[in-house]
């Protein structure tokens, strides 16, 4: 099975990252009273219009069972090595260390802790996430055809350029495959009402939908809808969304682990306008004395999958709709299975020589576990990779089939 290019993926990275951080977001809400609505009536007018305009500031909170570990630091590693050139040998154990490690440091970071953000999106083309740290900060910005990285604490940058041309060309292609094979969809590809009634009915033989209390999130009035699982295999308990009641646009999320009285996993808007941001907020430059580190997407994308650019007809479909079919019939309990051939052989070298991979798995049979209260990834000797929203077990015995 051939598989689209990676290529394509950093040019909407920082897009994505804003809206995975919506995606999964409770606030202090107020009692409000909206006109009713059912869950399909909700789903469908989740805001999907590209050019939408939004600044606001989003609190994330997550206990998933995690070791408490000082993943980002209040002093960078630069002030670190400042302290071991000045200081006498005998007093290395007095001086701290950095615990950062790399990408994978950053993902679970993400996954532990609470963090405050600020967001401005302004169309698909321009985007920022101002990670607020302890006396510092991270920004992730798209400004055209700009991608940038800034890490004050570490004063680092990351830029890399995004192809414009290339960019279109993909999503025309997508626009074309889509057009092409729009009959053959089990629902009316241009009704957000059609595929929301298609996306619960295949869902409900998993998955109950209820729709509770209207709330006010961040000030702004939104309906409010929990999905639960029917089956008892799934680490959710269950998941609550808010969606604001005029834009569409998803407010909050609270996602509750079995078991588990407070919620495991939760992001809220605290405020939000609909203004358009200033276009000096995704201006950037370089500060002084900054390290710049450019990245060639192009380069990136020709690595991983050669020189050749994948048509999307040359997927193989058949094998989409089985593993597709496989998951909606397991529901809440799906494993994901990933083939050790799929998985780029430097990315597992890298992953288990780091510190954290030790520290933050353990030992099974045929491989090791990394355990959270919502999920759990199964690591096999092979090199393959299993994951899902189930208990070890579960994933075990998938493993083993």
């Amino acid at each position: 099975m051939r598989k689209i290019s990676p290529r394509w993926i950093p040019a909407a990275l920082a897009p994505l990252l804003v809206a995975s951080l919506i995606l999964f977001t409770s606030g202090q809400a107020r009692a409000v009273d909206l006109p009713d609505k059912s869950a399909a009536e909700i789903l469908a007018m989740i805001n999907t219009d590209e050019e939408i305009s939004f600044s606001g500031r989003v609190v994330k909170k997550a206990d998933l069972g995690l070791p408490p570990m000082n993943l980002v630091p209040d002093i960078s590693q630069s002030m670190v090595d400042s302290m071991k050139e000045r200081l006498p040998a005998e007093m290395a154990e007095f001086i701290p260390q950095a615990s950062i490690e790399g990408e994978l440091a950053l993902i679970l970071e993400f996954l532990a802790g609470t963090h405050n953000a600020n967001i401005y999106v302004d169309g698909p083309e321009r985007a920022r996430v101002q990670v607020l740290d302890l006396l510092s900060e991270r920004n992730f910005i798209r400004n055209g055809e700009d991608l940038w990285f800034y890490d004050a604490a570490k004063s680092k940058v990351i830029h890399s350029k995004i192809d414009p041309v290339a960019e279109d060309e993909a999503r025309s292609e997508l626009e074309l495959w889509v057009t092409k094979n729009s009959s053959e969809f089990p629902f009316d590809i241009t009704s957000p009402a059609s595929v929301a009634a298609y996306l619960i009915d295949q869902a409900g033989e998993t998955t109950n939908f209820r729709v509770v209390e209207d709330a006010s999130v961040a000030g702004r009035d939104a309906y409010q809808m929990i999905m639960t699982p029917k089956a008892g295999r799934s680490l959710f308990d269950n998941v609550k969304f808010s969606i604001d009641a005029v834009t569409g646009l998803p407010l909050a999320v609270t996602v509750k682990a079995v078991g588990k009285a407070d919620p495991a996993f939760e992001i809220a808007f605290t405020s939000i306008s609909f203004d358009r941001p200033p276009a000096s907020l995704f201006a950037f430059t370089p500060p002084a004395g900054a390290t710049v580190e450019k990245i060639d997407l192009d380069e990136f994308g020709s690595r991983a999958e050669g020189s050749e650019k994948p048509q999307l007809d040359s997927i193989d479909r058949a094998e989409i709709e089985k593993e597709a079919e496989r998951l909606r019939a397991e529901g809440w309990a799906a494993v994901v299975r990933i083939p050790a051939e799929e998985i780029p052989a430097d990315f597992l070298e890298s992953l288990r020589a780091n510190r954290l991979y030790e520290e933050l798995t353990r030992s099974v049979k045929g491989g090791r576990v990394f355990s959270t209260t919502l999920f759990n990834i199964f690591f096999a000797d092979d090199g393959s990779l299993y994951a899902g929203a189930v208990t070890i077990e579960r994933l075990l015995e998938a493993a083993s089939k």
